[in-house]
Parts: structure tokens; sequence; C-alpha cells
């Protein structure tokens, strides 16, 4: 599929989004992989299927530098360190214009050693239709005050796509890092990235 793609800056946060790159960091390790199949039920295409692509800053580019879940698919990313419960960022990547191709995914973050015994929590529904969409967190209703690892499950309605269809596209995620003593939050994007659509 081709065509000049947009970048769904999707905030999950409790500040305003001109502030919710200061001390972010982003995904560094794909924890586990699940992926779904296409609507038709045959395999997502190879160039599409490499969770790494989920890794790092989102590339903004006019490539192939993401992810497919799959209909129903998941993934589980780590993180360098702990990281608070403040701000998710994740990227999802829709050719065109995402009135066109409706996707969603549902957002859990997890505290454990490991990703098989960490305990997760529902974060929140998301679109690829709301850029710059904020929600409180203030309803997560937990002690734990840092977490390790955050899943993204694949919710599309197919009914509504063509058999190619193949689910939420993660080009990247981050969250709010803990800072430790003397650190310095760094901003590691211009925050106006995240409140407004921009040509891929």
């Amino acid at each position: 599929m081709l065509g000049i793609r947009t970048a769904a800056c999707l905030v999950v946060a409790s500040c305003g989004c001109s502030s919710a790159f200061a001390g972010m960091m982003n995904a560094s390790s794909v924890e586990h992989f699940d992926q779904g199949l296409t609507k038709n039920g045959s395999a997502v295409a190879s160039n599409r299927s490499d969770p790494t692509a989920a890794l790092g800053a989102p590339e903004l580019t006019d490539t192939l530098n993401f992810v497919s879940l799959g209909i129903g698919g998941s993934l589980i990313l780590g993180f360098d360190s702990p990281f608070a419960k403040e701000s998710v960022i994740v990227w999802e990547t829709t050719y065109g214009n995402p009135a066109n191709y409706p996707e969603s995914a549902e957002i859990w973050i997890g505290s454990g050693e490991t990703w098989d015994s960490a305990d997760f929590l529902f974060v929140s529904d998301l679109a690829n239709d709301e850029d710059g969409m904020e929600i409180s967190l203030a309803t997560l209703l937990t002690e734990v005050s840092e977490f390790h690892y955050l899943k993204i499950i694949d919710t599309t309605d197919i009914s509504i796509h063509n058999g190619n269809a193949d689910g939420f596209d993660v080009d990247g995620v981050s969250v709010t890092a803990i800072p430790t003593p003397g650190s310095v939050g760094l901003a590691f994007m211009s925050a106006g990235v995240a409140s407004r659509r921009r040509r891929r």
C-alpha cells in the first residue's frame, strides 16, 4: 500500500501535551510479540512484521518503519529503566487519512520482574483518529509507583475494512521516565510534533 502517511500521536497523560516530552524515554526492547493475521486470514506482510520497528523514537518518514499488530495481535515493550504513572505516547501509522483506515488498540502498563509474570493494568482504548488526545490516569487505582512494560493489543473493527487489513500499526512509544537523583530530563522531540499531523 503506497501513499503519504500521517502520524497520529495518541497521548495518555495527566499533563498537557505541550509538556509531555520532557523526561520521556522510548521503548528499548521487545519482550513479547503475538502477531495476528490479516482480515482474510493470511500472514501479515514480512515488511510490516518486525517488532523492533516499534523501538526508539518514531521515525516519521515515508518508509515502512512500523510494525503491524495483525488483527487481535499484541506487542509488549520494555524500557531501559522503570517509568512513572504519568504519560504514555503511542505513534500509530496511517496511510493518507486515518478516516480511510480506522484502527484501534488497548494500552496496558505492567509491573514485574518479567513480562510474563508482570501485573498489567488497563490504561485506555486508543483510536488512530484522535490525534493528541489526552486522557487522565486518575482512574488507575493502584499503589504501584513504577512500571516496566507497556502492552498494546489490537482491537480494530474488521467489519469496516477490506481483506488486507492488518490492524494497529506501531511506529514508536514513549513513557515518562522516573528521574534519578541529580538527573535532568531531556526532551527527545519538540512538543509541536504531538499537536499536529505530519506528512510521512
